[in-house]
Formats: structure tokens, C-alpha cells, sequence
């Protein structure tokens, strides 16, 4: 078992949005979690670091499945890479 503490620092396109759409990203980000056997275990607001968001994601199975639902989540690749989450750091723990 291999659990991920993922730190977000939204950008402020995100960040303006009406606070009812922006509590509308989690369980989009928790379905594309799932589809790769992912589960997000809780999220929250971190205090004294310059992100905003913290989720905590759990996977039994290969790590390399985090990276490719990471690929997807942030839409890397893609038009919508940056649009909400400006950066992220990931803490690996086993």
C-alpha cells in the first residue's frame, strides 16, 4: 500500500470561481482517481504553505498507475494543463 500527499496551489482562475464550483472539482478528481484503481483517502486546506489544496490518494496496486492517472488528472498534455492547478508536490509514502 502506497499512499500520495499531493500538495495543489490553484491558480487564481480557480481561485475566482464561486466557492460551490470549485467544491465541484473533488469529486471529478476522485472519479478519474478511481478509474485507475486510486482512492482518495481525504483532501483539506493546508495552513503555512503556499498551496491551497492537500489530497491524500491511497493505491494497492503498481505506483506506476499514479503517474498515469497524474497525467490524466492534471490534463497534462493538453489544453486544460494549468488552467486550475498551477503546480503541484507529491510525497511518496510507503
Amino acid at each position: 500500500m502506497v499512499r500520495f500527499i499531493v500538495f495543489l496551489e490553484m491558480t487564481n482562475e480557480f481561485l475566482k470561481l464561486p466557492l460551490e464550483e470549485r467544491q465541484g472539482f473533488i469529486p471529478r478528481w476522485n472519479e478519474i482517481a478511481s478509474k485507475y484503481g486510486i482512492k482518495m483517502v481525504f483532501w483539506g486546506l493546508p495552513l503555512g504553505v503556499q498551496e491551497q489544496v492537500v489530497i491524500v490518494y491511497e493505491l494497492g496496486g503498481n505506483q506506476e498507475l499514479f503517474f498515469v492517472f497524474q497525467r490524466e488528472w492534471l490534463g497534462l498534455g493538453t489544453p486544460e494543463a494549468g488552467k486550475y492547478i498551477k503546480n503541484t508536490r507529491t510525497i511518496i509514502v510507503h
